[in-house]
């Protein structure tokens, strides 16, 4: 890419203020430009490190002024660039970030290669943003670069090697690749078991669970959601967000077993960790309403559960893209709650809605949609549409057929 047109990404994304300024004020102590930089970029990451967006995002914007005013580029500017991008995922402007992150790999790769190790952390994040933004096709495309410079480069026994398979399969799961996404995740948790990365450990414990769920391996499945919260209890401390998300699984893996009971505790324990440790309206407390409101539907608290749903929706409409495959899991089982309840039109209403948000985030033929699909199915049926519900059969049978044709060229 022109140097010219990595620039022009960089400043679009800046505030003002960080365009003008005086060096002798900002950085009395500097004997030059590129020492200012050097000084703003270290301050922004000191911002980062504590959660001060808007003073890492300044800081590391000045930063990119000074370097882009240099007369011949630098890693510098290429770190500046990854930098801003991952403060604006973090504030949730993941267009800008995208942007910056595209912006940082190009500049590495004329001034180092395309194929130069440096760019897998960086191509990681990226593709972390394209699953934020429920793109899961340039998400795959993104990891699977990543993967394939960390093999070229004999990496894949390093954290970046690993998270570059960790975060593929992420990928692989969305699209429905479940055995795909299951082998990878085997080979990216020694990795961080070795380094002794509890996160990244911990997250790949739930990740690996969750793709054994799909394809009903429970058993294994409830080992790993349990090694993953006692590691999290132990290593990270008991309050930790890591714990929550462990409590969570397991929870949903108890009430796919029917044990209501042995899942409410556990989600009203994550509820409680993740409203300490985040903001009312983020996303993963919209999460433990939607678990908890599955608790009370089939308990047939019905009124409870709708409120509980409803908050969760509202939550995640503003927290996620509107494509997000988790928003449209809450819409999907809100309508399995209003046939529950015999109210068929607003049933079919979020049925509809629930397929729409879910077939554009995954496709029209994503196994993951054949559950909801069956429901529809039903309703349709009692509701005598007995058209749309052929139709929908039909399309039901054919995403089968293709899953086990799939499953069975699987080696």
């Amino acid at each position: 890419m022109e140097r010219a047109f990595v620039v022009l990404l960089a400043l679009a994304s800046i505030s003002p203020a960080a365009e003008t300024f005086d060096l002798k004020i900002l950085c009395p102590t500097a004997q030059s430009p590129n020492d200012c930089a050097i000084l703003t970029n270290n301050l922004g990451s000191v911002y980062f490190a504590r959660g001060e967006y808007p003073g890492a995002e300044l800081m590391f914007a000045r930063a990119i002024v000074l370097w882009t005013a240099e007369p011949a580029p630098s890693l510098d500017l290429a770190k500046a660039l990854h930098n801003l991008a991952a403060v604006y995922r973090q504030e949730g402007r993941y267009w800008d970030a995208v942007s910056l992150y595209e912006s940082a790999v190009d500049l590495r790769e004329v001034l180092t290669s395309t194929s130069d190790i440096t760019l897998v952390p960086i191509l990681n994040e990226l593709g972390l943003v394209y699953l934020e933004l429920a793109d899961y096709a340039r998400a795959e495309r993104t990891f699977e670069r990543a993967l394939s410079i960390a093999r070229m480069c004999q990496a894949e026994q390093t954290i970046a090697g690993a998270d570059a398979m960790n975060n593929l399969a992420m990928a692989n799961r969305e699209l429905g690749r479940f055995a795909q996404a299951e082998e990878l995740y085997r080979h990216a948790l020694p990795v961080y078991q070795q380094a002794s990365d509890a996160k990244r450990e911990v997250a790949a414990l739930n990740n690996l669970g969750s793709v054994l769920v799909a394809q009903a391996q429970y058993k294994e499945a409830e080992h790993l959601y349990r090694e993953a919260i006692a590691t999290a209890e132990q290593r990270l401390g008991p309050v930790d967000p890591n714990v929550a998300l462990g409590l969570s699984n397991l929870g949903k893996l108890m009430a796919i077993k029917r044990k209501y009971s042995d899942a409410e505790p556990l989600f009203r324990r994550a509820e409680q960790i993740d409203r300490a440790s985040f903001a009312a309206d983020d996303q993963r407390v919209g999460y433990d309403l939607a678990n908890e409101a599955l608790v009370a539907q089939e308990r047939k608290q019905y009124e409870k559960a709708e409120d509980q749903y409803k908050r969760s929706e509202a939550i995640l409409e503003k927290a996620l893209p509107p494509n997000h495959p988790e928003l449209g899991k809450v819409v999907a089982r809100l309508a399995t709650l209003y046939r529950a309840q015999g109210r068929l039109d607003e049933s079919e209403a979020q049925y509809r809605r629930a397929l729409g948000i879910l077939e554009q985030a995954w496709g029209p033929e994503n196994p993951q949609l054949l559950n909801i699909l069956q429901s529809y199915e039903a309703l349709l049926r009692t509701r005598q549409e007995y058209a749309e519900a052929e139709s929908v059969e039909v399309r039901t049978t054919r995403i089968r057929v293709v899953e086990a044709l799939r499953n069975s060229n699987q080696p």
